[in-house]
C-alpha cells in the first residue's frame, strides 16, 4: 500500500514532514499481489478528503497530478475510505515503503477511528538486504533500482505500490539480480 498526503506549509522546499506535522491523507492505493505468480490480482484506489484542509496545496497537485477537481468529484471522507481499505486488506500482511502506517494511524486519530491493522512490512528497511541504498529511492522510483520497465505517474499511490511490488518480486525471486 502507499499513501499520498498533504501537510501544512507543503511546498517544494518544505522537506519531508514529521509525525509532529498534521499529515492528511488524500490517496490510498494498494494492490493484492501474488508473489508466486508475479501477478497483480486486485487493486484498490481511493481519494479521501483531508481532515482539515479544504484546498490541496499547489505543490501537491504538481507532485501527484491529483487536482482539486479530482478530489471534489471522486473524494470520499477518510473514515469511509479507510474502512474500504481495511476490507480490501482483510487479514493479509501490508507491505509499505516506509512509515505510511504512522500516517494512517494519525488520520484515524483525527476521526476517532479504531486502528485495527497491525501486520505492516516496511520495504525500505529491507532494501539493504538486496544491496539497495534505502535513501536513494522512493516507492515510486523503486522499479528503476530493480531495472524494471514501467510507466505511470510517480507520486500516484497506485503507481508507487506497483513499483514496489515489481521491484520486490524481482529481488525475492531472482536473488541479488539488480
Amino acid at each position: 500500500m502507499d499513501l499520498e498526503y498533504i501537510y501544512p506549509g507543503m511546498t517544494a522546499d518544505s522537506g519531508r514532514p514529521t509525525a509532529r506535522d498534521r499529515r492528511q491523507v488524500v490517496q490510498i492505493g494498494a494492490i493484492l499481489f501474488d508473489n508466486d505468480k508475479g501477478k497483480e490480482e486486485a487493486s484498490f484506489n481511493v481519494l479521501t478528503r483531508p481532515a482539515y484542509a479544504k484546498q490541496l496545496p499547489p505543490f501537491f497537485v504538481e507532485l501527484t497530478g491529483i487536482t482539486q477537481e479530482d478530489l471534489d468529484r471522486e473524494g470520499v471522507d477518510f473514515p469511509r475510505g479507510f474502512q474500504k481499505f481495511v476490507e480490501f486488506c482483510r487479514d493479509r500482511p501490508i507491505w509499505t515503503f516506509d512509515k505510511d502506517q504512522e500516517v494512517l494511524q494519525q488520520n484515524c486519530g483525527y476521526f476517532g477511528l479504531d486502528f485495527s491493522l497491525s501486520d505492516f512490512i516496511r520495504v525500505k528497511a529491507k532494501l539493504s538486504e538486496w544491496g539497495i541504498d534505502p535513501d536513494k529511492y522512493s516507492s515510486g522510483t523503486l522499479y528503476r533500482a530493480a531495472g524494471v520497465d514501467m510507466s505511470g505517474h510517480i507520486h500516484n499511490a497506485l503507481h508507487d505500490v506497483r513499483s514496489m511490488a515489481a521491484a520486490v518480486y524481482k529481488w525475492e525471486n531472482s536473488g541479488q539480480d539488480k
